[in-house]
């Protein structure tokens, strides 16, 4: 591992710097991260560096792909201080290295870069800011925060969607542009697969059909709220009307004693759909799941960017997404129909149905793939970055 090691600076290419703002969580910031670093590689250059937590998700997940060469890691005790060491090292480094601070919007780490954000404004070094999210708050002090640093700061902005950038735009006015998030077509595609997660293999032993939703497990009513409670009434609407379908959720729940998840299998239990209801933990191997769902459902009302509807279409699978968001809007370019509004569980629960059945749907997906295959390409979104933060020269 390259490891506290000394950079060699490449005649023709400064060094993009990288610096997660959360290092512990399992989606789709890390694995967009994953398929950076393969970009680069694929491109031919080491003109990077991803500065990593210490025993975290993210170097733990990085170092399982073999990618651990490309980390700067920063032991440290706590994800402030971890904010704190690393941009030390960052000012340690040459002033033409570009910096590009990958969504460091946490509340916990606000206080550090607020501290930290006269620092960066007047070091001459040019500053980016990735957008994974809105930057939402409902607390007044964590939205004064995140206005004063990146004033400061005045970084410039590349998001993961139009729909991110209209948000982002009152903390960071400078947008530089609009990177949708990439996919590994070696992983995700519509080759059939035989390999039976062992989690499902009662599940498709059964007549039901699969719905798959692939998502954190979050407390409701929070601004990025994945809408996982929609989930049931769907289901029973479907059985009130005779179909079998089987919903499974896979993610996180990091809340104490997985009460969000009880939360889920007790309204499942209410509505009379527990036997065809489950929450799975969150897994590296997603794509072996997705194979083999006959639909995915993302409802979330405010999802900014929506991996999962183009994972789930690279694999050839159809997804009822929401209306509103970077769901609708990622929906909007290749299947439109297969848009619903997210609180409404009737229209969802019709459009489950109807995608089974509608002879079209094998068209949208074939255009669904293509739209992937060139909006969401490792090479294109690689080599569009190294033009966005300029460090090649």
């Amino acid at each position: 591992m390259k490891e506290n090691r000394e950079w060699d600076r490449p005649l023709s290419m400064r060094k993009l710097i990288i610096l997660p703002g959360t290092c512990d969580v399992l989606g789709g910031t890390l694995v967009t991260l994953s398929l950076l670093i393969k970009g680069f590689e694929q491109y031919g250059t080491e003109a990077f560096c991803v500065l990593v937590h210490a025993n975290s998700t993210m170097e733990k997940y990085l170092q399982t792909l073999g990618l651990g060469a490309y980390l700067q890691l920063i032991p440290a005790p706590s994800k402030a201080e971890y904010l704190k060491q690393a941009l030390q090292w960052v000012n340690q480094q040459p002033k033409d290295y570009p910096l590009l601070l990958d969504n460091c919007v946490e509340r916990v780490l606000l206080p550090t870069l607020l501290m930290a954000a006269p620092t960066l404004r007047w070091s001459g070094r040019s500053i980016y800011h990735f957008c994974h999210d809105l930057a939402l708050s409902y607390n007044y002090l964590g939205f004064l925060l995140r206005k004063l640093s990146f004033t400061i700061i005045a970084p410039q902005a590349i998001c993961n969607s139009e729909f991110t950038a209209i948000h982002i735009r009152r903390l960071i006015p400078k947008i530089r542009g609009i990177m949708y998030q990439p996919v590994d077509t070696k992983r995700f595609n519509n080759q059939v697969s035989f390999s039976i997660p062992t989690p499902l293999e009662l599940i498709l032993k059964s007549p039901a059909k699969l719905i798959l939703t692939a998502s954190r497990i979050t407390q409701p009513g929070v601004i990025n709220d994945k809408n996982l409670r929609i989930l049931i009434p769907i289901l029973a609407h479907l059985k009130a009307n005779g179909h079998f379908y089987y919903s499974v959720v896979i993610g996180e729940d990091k809340s104490p004693g997985k009460i969000y998840t009880q939360e889920l299998l007790e309204s499942a239990k209410q509505a009379g759909v527990a036997d065809r209801f489950c929450v799975l933990p969150s897994t590296f191997a997603i794509e072996d799941y997705y194979k083999h769902a006959d639909v995915v459902v993302t409802l979330a009302p405010r999802e900014p960017f929506g991996r999962t509807v183009v994972e789930a279409i690279a694999c050839g699978v159809p997804v009822i997404g929401s209306r509103t968001g970077g769901i609708g809007e990622i929906l909007s370019h290749f299947a439109p129909e297969w848009m619903v509004e997210p609180n409404d569980p009737v229209a969802a629960a019709e459009a489950i149905v109807r995608v089974a059945h509608d002879p079209n749907t094998p068209k949208l997906i074939a255009k669904g793939i293509s739209w992937v295959e060139n909006f969401c390409n490792v090479q294109t979104y690689t080599r569009k970055l190294i033009e966005l933060t300029d460090i090649a020269v």
